[in-house]
């Protein structure tokens, strides 16, 4: 039946549906029409059966909170899920309002209603004594909806120390703290230095993080870290901070793969519509992944040697560019004209990619060049080899997204901030049936946020770790629930 029932929002042409339904009620029709007509905060729903009003709800929103002056069906239409229904419409509404509680009063003899109430999340508070006109008492009921857990998360996995404290999809903070000054007169990330790094820096991130949220360590419902993959030193420290906070606090113990964190890091921006292809590029992975649901990962394509990120990497420092390179080939690049001809990597997998001999190429190359005093004409070797690399990128995740047929493509991992990359996957897919989607700039590198969003699916699965629980530099992502 609640299919065919027509939802609509009300208008003051419905003034005599209004009236039949709500001639006997403790909230008077002239008040449900005066809602309508003049209270800026009120809306009101109604709801239709061939034709016959058989429902009404009325509520107000005032800043971040939600009263509900009346919801009633008809007693012939109980018993049917309308009002169920009609309160998961208006939680849709509150969500988009960013609304944090509801509240209602119930007549105390309204046994039905309270149950409804009760069943749908709401809390009896106290008891408002006569408060109807006829003397009867109501009961005051009020529901949370920020019942998401409280996820503080680390990521320690290579050079960025970050902690993150969120609550679904709101980042209350989002601490990070970058050593790419301390690593970048060494060409890239020394392990050693990286692990000492994390440790004088952690404490102080950590009570960055609480202080920007606003939240106390006893608030948190969970703590996650960076299992890995990653530098195995640099990941322990992340560890051993989630741990012990887990223990003190008795609160359950998160284990994180590094690229499912990335790969979530979209979903503070679109809801994850599945079938979709997570493209994950990085300082060290490469690899095409298919989702079928959440937490669902299917590796269909990877690179066989180098990460394109470490590429990006290695040929900027044979062009004694800045580290981290990805940044500065992607500049150099835009004032330059792909004149080199360089080879195209090919490998024998359907949708695996290939780095190392473009690579190596270009080192040769260089070095031969210099050797014989010629010139290199940097701006151009730079935009010649990041077309062929991107090519080589994007003409496996085209043949991925057809054959999988795929509603969505998400990118992820330091390199999809990359503005080449997006300009060549936007021009094919904007006016697309497929939808494209970035993190924002601010989440494409290691970040913790990333992190606690990827940990609030497994916390709704339990996915928990037992504290003697360690770290993983090659962890495989299919495996992100064995520890």
């Amino acid at each position: 039946m609640l299919e065919e029932i027509k939802f609509k929002k009300a208008t003051m042409e419905d003034e005599e549906a209004i009236y039949e339904l709500a001639s006997s009620l403790d909230y008077t029709p002239s008040a449900i029409l005066n809602d309508i007509e003049k209270n800026v905060f009120a809306h009101v729903e109604l709801a239709y059966f061939e034709g016959v009003p058989i429902a009404i709800l009325d509520y107000w929103i005032t800043f971040d909170s939600s009263t509900i002056a009346i919801i009633y069906v008809s007693n012939k239409y109980r018993r049917n899920n309308v009002a169920t229904h009609l309160l998961k419409r208006m939680y849709e509404t509150l969500k988009d309002e960013g609304v944090k509680t509801i509240a209602l009063e119930v007549r105390k003899s309204n046994t039905p209603a309270k149950n409804l109430y009760i069943k749908e999340g709401f809390k009896e508070i106290n008891i408002k004594e006569n408060y109807y006109a006829d003397g009867e008492d109501a009961i005051y009921l009020v529901k949370n909806l920020e019942s998401a857990p409280l996820i503080l998360a680390i990521e320690s996995s290579c050079d960025e120390t970050s902690i993150s404290i969120t609550r679904n999809r709101k980042i209350l903070s989002n601490v990070i703290s970058s050593q790419i000054e301390r690593h970048r007169k060494f060409g890239g990330v020394m392990p050693e230095l990286a692990s000492r790094l994390h440790i004088e820096n952690v404490l102080y991130v950590l009570d960055a993080a609480l202080k920007e949220a606003s939240v106390m360590l006893e608030e948190i419902d969970a703590f996650a870290y960076t299992r890995g993959p990653g530098l195995v030193g640099a990941l322990l420290v992340g560890l051993e901070v989630a741990k012990t906070l887990a223990f003190i606090y008795n609160k359950p113990l998160i284990p994180v793969h590094h690229l499912a964190g990335h790969i979530y890091a979209n979903e503070y921006v679109t809801d994850l519509k599945f079938p979709l292809l997570a493209v994950v590029v990085s300082g060290g992975n490469t690899e095409l992944i298919i989702m079928k649901d959440h937490l669902d990962y299917q590796i269909v394509g990877r690179t066989v040697d180098d990460a394109i990120g470490e590429c990006y990497d290695k040929v900027a420092r044979v062009l004694d560019l800045p580290y981290p390179g990805g940044v500065e080939i992607d500049r150099l690049a835009k004032q330059g004209k792909p004149t080199y001809h360089l080879p195209i990597p090919h490998v024998s997998s359907n949708y695996d990619v290939s780095f190392s001999g473009l690579k190596t190429h270009i080192i040769n190359l260089v070095n031969s060049l210099k050797m014989k005093g010629e010139e290199i004409n940097k701006a151009d070797l730079a935009c010649s080899f990041q077309e062929v690399a991107l090519k080589e990128l994007v003409d496996k995740v085209y043949q991925v997204a057809d054959e999988y047929d795929v509603k969505q493509i998400l990118v992820a991992g330091g390199v999809s901030a990359n503005s080449r990359l997006k300009e060549i996957l936007k021009n094919k897919y904007d006016n697309s049936h497929i939808e494209l989607f970035f993190p924002p700039l601010s989440l494409c590198g290691d970040n913790a946020a990333m992190i606690a969003r990827n940990a609030y699916h497994l916390y709704e699965r339990k996915i928990f770790a037992s504290l003697d629980v360690g770290v993983d530099p090659n962890w495989e992502i299919t495996d992100f629930n064995k520890f």
